[in-house]
């Protein structure tokens, strides 16, 4: 049982990896696709920010497909659209196609958030998800950082659009595995089974005030980080002159951090009480650390320093989220419900964080993009004080 129980972890977490790869291909290649697309920086971030479009539409829907088509069946659905949207943005000649790509990719984003953690938290015992989910959590942050990587070698050689061809690969493998290994467990079929009559409504889900502050922080902290990430390549680019390779590795030492940051946060968060302490001490650490965004010096080790510490503080929120998600919901049979809900946010601050802080630069500098760096922050940092004090 425990090894099925992994082995299912591991086919969602490639599903994840396989999104998130191709949801943070824009960044790295940011000042390329610019030209070629003829596009200005407000426009830019709409082409990173409009694959959550369709999170932030079918985060509730995702749920109601979950539960009547499975995980299973929605799994590959979402895989599948990100295969299509990647193909398409690959033969993309200016920016509408493009966006329609990314769009109907982000359909991918919507379908696998939700249910890669639904079907993890349905293999593992609630005492035993700290561990799993903070795995889990590692999913951006290992689908950001390959593709931080090895996108700008990739347009070197082959032109920007090979990107977009490996990003269709990668989710087909992704695909395939997920197929093959993907099941519920026969304890959540038998219990389905005869507790369906009597099923909670979404309604009540929907309901959950500590699941909207969930979904409120998680908001927040996309907004920021997801925004800072898009744009801290070119900002590095033009303000320091260092190399788009060089650039995109240095910031994607965040996402490295975050990879070994994610376990040991989930090994923490089981072994803890204080769950949304943890969450809230990240916050905290997070507002001091954004002030200095777009005020880095010139020195390379004060900017790898800089994109480390990040990265550990960074690696305790997305864990610490998932973990908690399932807890906020009011019955155990809506924790589909609940991370639907945090899901919602999650997008909501990724579809508004790129193209508010691109427009903010394009406008004022980009020292004044991080002042929207810390309203999200401070956004996220409240509304988890709140989950606080109402938690029972």
């Amino acid at each position: 049982m425990k090894r099925k129980a992994w082995a299912v972890m591991w086919a969602a977490y490639l599903g994840g990896v396989a999104v998130a790869m191709n949801q943070f291909k824009v960044p790295p290649v940011m000042g390329v696709l610019m030209k070629s697309l003829h596009v200005d920086m407000a426009t830019a971030g709409w082409l990173m920010s409009v694959f959550s479009l369709a999170g932030v539409i079918l985060a509730f829907p995702a749920a109601l497909l979950l539960a009547r088509l499975g995980p299973k069946v929605s799994g590959l659905i979402g895989l599948g659209c990100c295969i299509f949207g990647s193909i398409m943005g690959a033969l993309a000649q200016g920016p509408e196609v493009m966006l329609v790509g990314r769009t109907i990719e982000g359909i991918g984003l919507a379908l696998i958030a939700v249910v890669a953690p639904a079907v993890i938290s349905m293999w593992f015992e609630p005492q035993e998800r700290g561990l799993p989910m903070g795995i889990w959590s590692t999913w951006v942050p290992v689908g950001t950082f390959l593709m931080y990587n090895l996108a700008n070698p990739m347009e070197k050689l082959w032109g920007w659009a090979s990107i977009w061809w490996f990003g269709a690969a990668f989710a087909l493998v992704a695909f395939i595995v997920y197929s093959a290994i993907v099941t519920v467990p026969d304890r959540v079929e038998s219990a389905g089974e005869v507790q369906d009559s009597a099923k909670p409504s979404l309604g009540l889900g929907l309901r959950s005030t500590n699941s909207w502050l969930l979904a409120l922080s998680f908001a927040g902290f996309n907004f920021s980080f997801i925004g800072y990430s898009t744009w801290a390549p070119l900002f590095l680019n033009q303000v320091h002159k260092i190399d788009p390779t060089a650039a995109s590795f240095y910031v994607s030492l965040t996402t490295l951090v975050c990879i070994p940051g994610g376990i040991i946060a989930g090994w923490a968060l089981d072994r803890t009480r204080n769950r949304k302490g943890v969450l809230i001490t990240a916050f905290v650490i997070a507002v001091i650390l954004l002030v200095w965004a777009f005020k880095l010096g010139e020195s390379v080790s004060t900017i790898v320093a800089y994109f480390v510490v990040l990265g550990v503080v960074v690696s305790f929120v997305p864990t610490t989220t998932f973990t908690l998600a399932p807890e906020t919901a009011p019955d155990p049979r809506l924790a589909g419900v609940a991370l639907a809900t945090v899901i919602f946010g999650q997008n909501a601050g990724m579809l508004l964080g790129p193209p508010i802080i691109g427009r903010t630069v394009a406008g004022g500098g980009w020292i004044g993009g991080t002042y929207p760096l810390l309203i999200g922050t401070i956004i996220s940092l409240t509304a988890t004080l709140l989950i606080r004090s109402r938690a029972k």
